[in-house]
């Protein structure tokens, strides 16, 4: 789609070079360029940044960290017990 608001504002570019209008006319293709030009940057930041989006199915619910700092909290345990067993 961002290809597309390029196109335009390159053609609102043409036409105010090449058109006989006045001046109001080419100001409003200047501002039409400008326009199109913002949006289609526009657009393809919205793509780029989307494509990089992780999918939410990576995303944890609070229930598994939960369950995953329990299980990080009884490994530390364990290796204190461990260490504290072995200099006895």
């Amino acid at each position: 789609m961002y290809l597309l608001y390029f196109a335009l504002s390159l053609g609102c570019l043409v036409a105010a070079f090449i058109a006989e209008v006045g001046v109001g006319g080419v100001g409003f293709l200047l501002l039409m360029t400008a326009l199109f030009g913002l949006m289609g940057a526009w657009n393809l930041i919205r793509t780029k940044v989307e494509g990089q989006r992780r999918p939410e199915r990576h995303i944890i619910s609070a229930e598994e960290l939960r369950q995953l700092r329990e299980q990080a909290e009884q490994a530390k345990a364990r290796k204190a017990a461990e260490k504290d067993g072995g200099e006895a």
